[in-house]
């Protein structure tokens, strides 16, 4: 009986989905007034987002796709 490839095809792809995509790294927080700010390293840039943005960074979409820009890190 030859052997099932379709379970060991599929795992290789959920693991090269898990590999590419990209690292967000949270570098530090700001509480003010109520409003979180974070500042995530993705890609080598630095990203200040919300809680909102950060979600969906987590989640896979690129700070392209939600139009931040990169700030200056100091």
């Amino acid at each position: 009986m030859p052997p099932d490839t379709s379970k060991h095809l599929a795992s290789r792809h959920a693991v090269k989905r898990v590999l590419d995509r990209q690292k967000v790294v949270t570098v530090s927080k700001r509480f003010d007034h109520g409003h979180v700010t974070t500042r995530v390293l993705v890609g080598g840039e630095y990203y200040e987002v919300d809680n909102r943005q950060l979600d969906l960074l987590e989640m896979g979409r690129s700070p392209a796709q939600l139009g931040i820009e990169p700030v200056a890190h100091h």
